[in-house]
């Protein structure tokens, strides 16, 4: 007797862990930076430069990235016109804007149960908070707070038995049933890169870039769509400059959003896979380069994301459930199997609206000039049949202003949000397993009047909840000749009377007599049969 099988590839949450920390540091200023006055705009990004693993622990290796544009006072005289488009007069005595970066390293080590040296580690990372004071005009504190969520999962590969070869010996006669099981078989488990190399031009009438005090370039929002063997994948890139004029002294900036798609191999993807993609922006760098005619005005954007790729494909297969012997005595081996499953797959938009009012000591609003919008999730719950997302989004605007000398201003708001959508067949234990992304696609800033702005906006969520099944799976058969006395003791014929749960596998089990054998005697069409029915049974 032989077990055909099938090969399949599933995968499990083997362990993870979350663990939030604070980064604190003081910084000076380079010697080659003006002294600081005001804090104009920043932003931070956590990056992950090494994992190592050992026995049930891992040391994770990475940098706070941050960026400051702040204002800084001139030592000339005043002058107090703001001149037409973006430009910010920067002639004697006017405040003026300049720039800084660098790195806060951080080493930490981290408990997981259950892993092992050769496991390979996935770490998600967030940055949940970071504010810089002003310590003195030369030495300013950063204080942040990241998280760090690694986790290890596990690649399994199991052998289902979806058939018995029942064709040999007489002596050896089976009956057996099969059973449906659906699953998300793993297809495509990868790490790659994908290289985004765009390109931007000034604007005819923009002066040339001289010096570029800030220079930011975000993925606002990205999609990925399984192909024949790779991955496609599109996006946008909202880049953002703050620089010196070429031929003047003044301050303007640019905003524009670039297009990108590329693709990434993937052996045996198809159209119609679910794909479950993370990414960590990597390497990047904005160089401003000369165009045709010797002119810096093109902006370069490179940059990697770094891609976590798994594509599933639901598979639904009939397995072998249970085998018992008609001529024979069968020792089935019954183990029990884990399995994941796609429970649910929302993909969410919601509209949000935010009025900002300055402060009464703010300068008053002439210009928008750049608006910056993250999303944090607080709380995912899930309880009576519903998700519940709830939140806030950072914004920090920058404005032009003619008041106090000119110059850009910023000013901060938080957008709080609650989020529900009904999901009947998901409970609150399959929270445990679920893969979530969130992006800002669209935002909008509008003057209301001098000292009042509305911002406009969408958040996108794209959540995957899995749940994780366990089955039991025959792994193999031992066949015996039937024991002489259990022979002996079976009736050549019996009157069976059903009671409450009983079905013709379980009568056919124990009088050793096939389904299809019953189903004949009492001319029976179907398997259902109730409580009271008299079954005929011939040896």
């Amino acid at each position: 007797m032989e077990l055909l099988k099938k090969n399949i590839h599933t995968e499990r949450i083997k362990s993870k862990a979350f663990l939030q920390i604070p980064l604190e540091t003081d910084i000076n200023v380079s010697d080659a930076k003006p002294d600081v006055a005001k804090i104009i705009y920043d932003c931070g990004t956590i990056k992950v430069d090494e994992i190592k693993t050992g026995m049930n622990k891992i040391w994770v290796k990475g940098k706070l990235c941050y960026q400051i544009l702040y204002q800084t006072e001139s030592m000339l005289s005043n002058d107090n016109t703001l001149p037409n488009d973006n430009a910010l007069s920067n002639n004697k005595g006017d405040k003026t804007l300049a720039g800084m970066d660098g790195e806060i390293p951080f080493m930490e080590e981290i408990y997981l149960d259950k892993l092992e040296g050769t496991d390979r580690v996935i770490c998600k990372t967030n940055l949940d908070d970071m504010r810089i004071h002003i310590i003195n005009s030369r030495k300013l504190s950063i204080q942040s707070v990241i998280t760090l969520e690694p986790r290890v999962e596990e690649s399994i590969a199991e052998e289902l038995c979806v058939e018995l070869d029942n064709t040999g010996d007489a002596d050896q006669k089976l009956e057996y049933r099969k059973k449906s099981l659906e699953f998300l078989e793993t297809i495509v488990k990868k790490r790659d890169l994908l290289r985004i190399h765009e390109e931007t031009r000034l604007p005819a009438g923009m002066p040339d870039i001289g010096a570029a005090l800030w220079k930011n370039a975000v993925i606002s929002s990205i999609n990925f769509r399984p192909m024949d063997e790779k991955l496609g994948i599109t996006g946008e890139l909202s880049v953002f400059i703050v620089y010196r004029e070429d031929t003047s002294d003044r301050t303007n900036w640019y905003e524009t959003v670039i297009p990108f798609n590329g693709n990434v191999e993937c052996q045996n993807s198809r159209e119609g896979m679910i794909a479950d993609v993370s990414y960590e922006i990597g390497h990047e760098e904005i160089t401003i380069r000369e165009d045709s005619d010797g002119e810096l005005r093109v902006i370069s954007v490179e940059t990697t994301v770094e891609l976590e790729i798994k594509l599933y494909e639901k598979e639904s297969t009939s397995i072998v459930a249970d085998v018992y012997g008609v001529s024979c005595e069968v020792q089935a081996g019954i183990d029990s199997r884990q399995f994941r499953d796609l429970c649910t797959e929302l993909n969410i938009e919601e509209k949000l609206t935010r009025s900002i009012k300055l402060e009464d000591a703010d300068p008053k609003i002439l210009q928008v000039c750049h608006s910056d919008a993250r999303a944090k999730l607080a709380e995912t719950t899930i309880r009576d049949g519903q998700l519940k997302l709830s939140g806030e989004i950072e914004l920090q605007v920058l404005y032009a202003s003619n008041e106090n000398g000119g110059g850009l201003c910023p000013v901060r708001s938080i957008v709080p949000f609650e989020i529900a959508r009904d999901i009947p067949d998901v409970d609150e234990e399959q929270l445990e397993q679920y893969s979530l992304s969130v992006w800002i696609p669209q935002q909008a800033v509008s003057i209301k009047d001098s000292s009042q702005l509305e911002w406009r906006g969408s958040i996108n969520i794209k959540i995957l909840i899995y749940n994780t099944k366990s089955e039991d799976i025959l792994t193999e058969l031992k066949i015996e000749s039937i024991n002489a006395d259990v022979l002996e003791k079976l009736p050549g014929f019996a009157i069976y009377y059903v009671k409450p749960g009983d079905s013709l596998w379980q009568i056919g089990k124990k009088y050793y007599v096939s389904v299809g054998r019953i189903k004949e005697m009492n001319h029976l069409t179907e398997d259902e049969i109730k409580a009271g029915d008299k079954i005929l049974i011939v040896k």
